[in-house]
């Protein structure tokens, strides 16, 4: 086992990622906890990948981090101790951030030592695939145009500027999934796909310019954390502000919807609110994870997202309750993500108005 402080390009990987960075890194879930008035150790695991996460995986977690005799997590005091020794590596604010290691497994963990409860997040990965990936992210996002001229390259987790046809300008984080694909914002594309959709909307795109990036970043933050943010009362008895996002499964094109929360004044994905168990689901309609978040049922119903279609299909130990996703909500929630969804899937969003209205 290994242990030391995390690189600059780790960090990006401690908090919740997109479904898409996940398989790339093989991300195994996330274990959650802090410390009880009995200084133990107490915690939460969400599982995010079912056959990455293994009876030999699972007792690895314990023994290295959680209740094992050299556990750095068992106790606070032992935190405590582990923490004074090594220097804190550049989290903002009072965060520390370090990498636990062993043969086929890395552990991420992200803490805060002053904030009292759960103050601890630890990020659990298949080692090789997380280390190829920010390796592989390390060359850079392309953008290029539609005839696959390259235009410029950014760093894995900054910022474009893109400038509509009437001259508005938005920022859009950019994350590396691989040499011909990139999340812009929320939304997944290939490079030539986005290239085309700017093209046809009449928007230009560039880079942010680094001596505005501060500045934008932080009014950028605070636009996003009121901009169609909903309260989720979650089964941990805490309150999440979270926004949706909208995306479409790769090997089906059904609706895919998801949930970001802020850090630090940024978007960071929260979890999966849909889940993808059939080859086809009628339109708008999508099973939801009641398996790792319990409360979306009532999240969904009482925000009038969605309504219960009565079907129910059974996974594993689960049965996924299949809703139907109000339309003209989820435009207003996510514009750009129903927006791809509807073209892809060939929906005519002026058609359904009109029958709707007869």
């Amino acid at each position: 086992m290994e242990i030391r402080p995390l690189t600059e390009a780790e960090q990006k990987y401690t908090y919740r990622q997109s479904m898409q960075i996940r398989g790339q890194t093989g991300s195994i879930g996330i274990l959650q906890g802090g410390y009880g008035a009995d200084h133990e150790f107490h915690s939460d695991f969400q599982e995010l990948s079912s056959c990455l996460n293994t009876d030999e995986f699972a007792a690895e977690l314990q023994e290295v981090l959680c209740s094992g005799e050299n556990s750095i997590l068992q106790n606070l005091d032992i935190m405590q101790e582990f923490m004074m020794q090594h220097t804190r590596n550049g989290f903002p604010g009072k965060e520390y951030g370090f990498r636990v290691e062993t043969e086929k497994h890395a552990y991420l963990v992200r803490c805060n030592p002053e904030k009292e409860g759960g103050n601890i997040e630890v990020h659990c990965y298949v080692k090789k695939w997380l280390d190829h990936h920010i390796g592989e992210a390390e060359k850079g996002i392309r953008f290029i145009n539609s005839r696959y001229k390259e235009l410029f390259r950014i760093a894995d987790g900054e910022k474009i500027t893109v400038t509509d046809a009437m001259g508005e300008k938005s920022e859009r984080v950019c994350r590396y999934i691989d040499e011909y694909h990139t999340e812009v914002g929320n939304s997944l594309y290939h490079i030539c796909q986005f290239a085309e959709v700017m093209e046809r909307n009449g928007s230009e795109y560039a880079p942010v310019e680094a001596e505005t990036k501060q500045t934008e970043e932080k009014e950028q933050g605070q636009e996003e954390k009121t901009e169609g943010t909903l309260e989720l009362k979650t089964h941990f008895g805490t309150t999440e502000s979270v926004t949706l996002t909208v995306n479409t499964y790769a090997d089906n094109s059904s609706l895919y919807v998801g949930m970001t929360t802020m850090e630090d004044g940024f978007p960071e994905p929260y979890g999966d609110v849909t889940v993808n168990l059939l080859a086809a689901v009628p339109p708008y309609c999508a099973f939801v994870d009641t398996n790792n978040m319990p409360e979306l049922e009532d999240f969904l119903v009482k925000n009038g997202i969605a309504e219960f279609t009565g079907m129910m299909q059974p996974s594993g130990c689960c049965n996924y309750p299949l809703y139907l996703f109000d339309a003209e909500k989820m435009r207003g929630l996510c514009p750009d993500g129903m927006a791809a969804y509807e073209q892809e899937n060939g929906l005519n969003k002026k058609q359904e108005k009109k029958e709707k209205s007869r």
